[in-house]
């Protein structure tokens, strides 16, 4: 049905179907009035003639508009569930960055205790540094995705998208 409403227009459509109702009522006329053995009067022909025309074409223009009416309630509950869609990836992303600026500034203590023993490696102290840097840049690259979509949040935390 989608596709013969956007390939046909709302007159072609209405017309057609007018037509094909008028024609339909004529031929019941005349195959009635054939069976019972009246003579058809052009009144009768008349009437048999502008009732479905008048009936069909205003029922199809307004079965039209609600179709339209249909689509464009169906393309604002599309753009709501996006919008909503978006607002959950935001605020877990919110929340996720709130627990793990928390986690992170708690590993500051420890790489202050870490300092306070000279006797720690210092190559270890360096890689994990550059862990609490990289969880800090994954977390601000997932917090400015633009278009919330699997493929765009796996992109902003690949590794070929953070070198």
């Amino acid at each position: 049905m989608d596709k013969v409403l956007k390939r046909y227009s709302r007159f072609t459509l209405a017309a057609l179907t007018t037509l094909l109702v008028v024609i339909v009522s004529l031929l019941f006329v005349f195959i009635g009035y054939k069976i019972i053995g009246v003579e058809l009067r052009n009144s009768e022909i008349f009437f048999a003639f502008t009732a479905p025309l008048l009936i069909s074409s205003t029922i199809n223009w307004y079965i039209y508009g609600l179709i339209k009416r249909l689509e464009q309630l169906e393309k604002e509950l599309r753009e709501s569930i996006t919008k909503e869609k978006e607002n959950v990836y935001l605020a877990t992303i919110h929340g996720a960055q709130h627990v793990t600026n928390n986690l992170l500034n708690g590993l500051q203590l420890v790489t202050m205790e870490i300092e306070n023993h000279p006797s720690f490696d210092r190559t270890t102290l360096e890689l994990f540094n550059e862990m609490q840097d990289e969880a800090k840049g994954l977390l601000e690259s997932l917090s400015s995705v633009k278009q919330v979509s699997p493929e765009t949040i796996l992109k902003s935390v690949s590794p070929k998208h953070r070198e």
